[in-house]
């Protein structure tokens, strides 16, 4: 049970952290300071988003051997997949720096929940 509560705050967390940049992004859309794809946003959180619900199944599987491997795999993963997209489309490459910010906010949210979750299993 505590293990499942753990993971609901986390996921709860992790929600409302999407939805307050998903609302920057609208903000500085509506005050014409930058023009952001949500494609791409929404490819950068649902990335993050599987890699955070296949980490906490292995936490509630108790498997903490492999919770690491797991988060580094979808680390190189979404790295590969936001190349592609600055290979292919004109709009990421026009604005990469707000592209790449949005990328490390979710990677440090990854990061922090994946600490977070192997203190818990020692």
């Amino acid at each position: 049970m505590e293990k499942l509560i753990v993971v609901l705050k986390g996921l709860g967390l992790f929600l409302l952290i999407s939805a307050v940049l998903f609302a920057l992004q609208w903000q500085l859309a509506e005050n014409n300071v930058v023009e952001l794809n949500y494609k791409i946003h929404i490819l950068i959180f649902f990335i993050t988003l599987i890699s955070l619900l296949t980490i906490l199944i292995v936490f509630a599987f108790e498997k903490k051997n492999v919770i690491g491997f797991i988060f580094l795999g979808f680390v190189v993963f979404k790295f590969f997949a936001m190349g592609y997209i600055a290979v292919f489309q004109k709009e990421f490459r026009l604005n990469i720096v707000p592209y790449f910010v949005l990328y490390w906010v979710y990677l440090l949210v990854e990061v922090v929940f994946v600490l977070k979750l192997v203190k818990k299993q020692d």
